[in-house]
């Protein structure tokens, strides 16, 4: 999957991928409105083995996002399958590097036009951090609607690398996104 200026596709347990990774995941200020204030606390075998155990489904699973012309990695996003409701998952998170530029509405507009063009789903949703307001901006910037608030809490054996999260669910419709998106 592409856009103007990205690349987006499977991450690999390969040395380049993994090296990302590990910065990306360990880094507290891309994992802080996610729940992990300190990062991830994930080493290079434990990402070697995630990435080995996707074999090759293109949903549910981390895909790398570079830039299309120097094949710097820049990012990450997720494709979910539609659940029971009919609803699929998106989730990108780029680093601080390259904030700033748009790029999370560009990733966000590509995983919706897929997932419309390549299952059933009814809508695609994303929960962005209500302090969040460029992964808000991102939401909007295809159509989504704001639902509803969301609470989500870590269990509490979790406390010492967790925070809480307060969230907003958004959802865009396929009807909504034919009609403009």
């Amino acid at each position: 999957m592409n856009t103007e200026r990205l690349s987006i596709r499977a991450a690999l347990p390969q040395t380049e991928d993994i090296e990302f990774f590990l910065k990306h995941w360990n880094d507290g200020r891309v994992m802080k409105l996610v729940g992990f204030p300190q990062g991830l606390r994930i080493d290079r075998e434990q990402i070697r083995k995630q990435f080995e155990s996707y074999g090759s489904e293109e949903f549910n699973r981390t895909l790398v996002v570079s830039l299309a012309d120097s094949g710097v990695i820049i990012g990450e996003c997720k494709l979910g399958l539609p659940d029971d409701e009919g609803l699929a998952n998106t989730d990108v998170k780029l680093s601080p590097k390259f904030w700033g530029n748009a790029y999370g509405q560009e990733i966000k507009r590509a995983l919706v036009s897929y997932l419309f063009e390549h299952t059933d789903c009814a809508g695609v949703q994303g929960t962005p951090h209500r302090d969040n307001a460029a992964s808000i901006k991102m939401q909007e910037s295809v159509g989504a609607k704001r639902i509803k608030e969301i609470t989500h809490e870590f269990p509490e054996h979790t406390g010492d690398y967790t925070c809480d999260l307060n969230l907003y669910l958004y959802i865009v419709s396929r009807e909504d996104w034919k009609a403009g998106g």
